[in-house]
């Protein structure tokens, strides 16, 4: 390439190396040493130079204190919240998302996945009871980065971002289920499995013998042992709600029995008796 505006177009040699001439030796941005590597410093004052020291040192001791009172507000925050529970980890993300995209959907206090999200005024996201639990113990003001903040500041977040979280996908914790579903789905489909499980709980396993017999062929008798359970249930739900009047609560739940079955007509025979 040329380097030269002069008339005789000067170019770098092909095989020699090219060296360097400062301007004037004077300078001290382009004065070289001896070997042409290095630059000259300059000389500095030895009294300025030990109070640079001594400040870069201070810096550093505050820079450390204020990391360690972090870490431990940030410690402090979590077993307030004390949220593992009820929120969920960031780890049962479907997809691996960006390190930052996950700190935006993820609570400043718990870091678990937002749940029922709150934007203070300083424009940070908290989950609803983590961030009402912290202004509660810990003062009025914004966890994150300590603006004063109360809880009739707190308003939820634009529909475009809710929309978006709750569109991720997550993965089902339950053991054996292996489904990918919504994260907006998530409380219907965790609804399901406790469905299922509610009926396993009272499957009848017949363990050879004659076959288990309907409840109304029974005798009286063999009705009480199989209903004992039910009807403790129903005995304290009555206590506590009705007053001790079992009679009611049974009569209630044989006519929701008949409306669920469409037998309207017996249903209003029995309303009227």
């Amino acid at each position: 390439r040329k380097f030269s505006n002069s008339p005789c177009e000067e170019y770098f040699p092909r095989n020699g190396t090219m060296e360097w001439h400062p301007h004037s030796p004077s300078c001290e941005v382009c004065g070289t040493s001896f070997r042409g590597v290095k630059r000259k410093k300059q000389a500095l004052n030895p009294q300025m130079s030990k109070k640079l020291r001594i400040v870069a040192g201070r810096a550093r001791k505050i820079r450390r204190a204020r990391n360690t009172k972090r870490v431990n507000s940030k410690a402090l925050m979590k077993k307030i919240a004390n949220c593992n529970k009820i929120h969920l980890s960031t780890k049962i993300l479907a997809v691996d998302y960006p390190v930052d995209f996950v700190k935006s959907i993820s609570c400043q206090v718990c870091e678990h996945i937002l749940a029922d999200p709150v934007e203070t005024t300083c424009r940070h996201l908290f989950c609803r009871v983590c961030i009402l639990k912290c202004l509660k113990v810990m003062g009025s003001y914004c966890p994150a980065c300590c603006y004063p903040c109360f809880p009739t500041d707190l308003v939820s977040p634009v529909k475009s971002f809710l929309s978006i979280l709750n569109s991720l996908a997550v993965r089902c914790p339950v053991k054996g289920c292996h489904e990918e579903v919504l994260l907006g789905k998530y409380c219907h489909h965790l609804s399901i499995h406790k469905e299922v499980e509610d009926k396993e709980g009272y499957v009848y396993v017949n363990k050879g013998g004659r076959p288990r017999q309907h409840l109304l062929s029974l005798t009286r008798r063999a009705q009480k042992h199989r209903l004992r359970e039910l009807k403790l249930q129903v005995k304290a739900f009555a206590e506590k709600e009705e007053g001790g009047d079992v009679k009611s609560v049974c009569l209630t739940l044989f006519l929701l029995a008949l409306r669920a079955r469409n037998e309207h007509r017996q249903a209003d025979e029995l309303e009227a008796m």
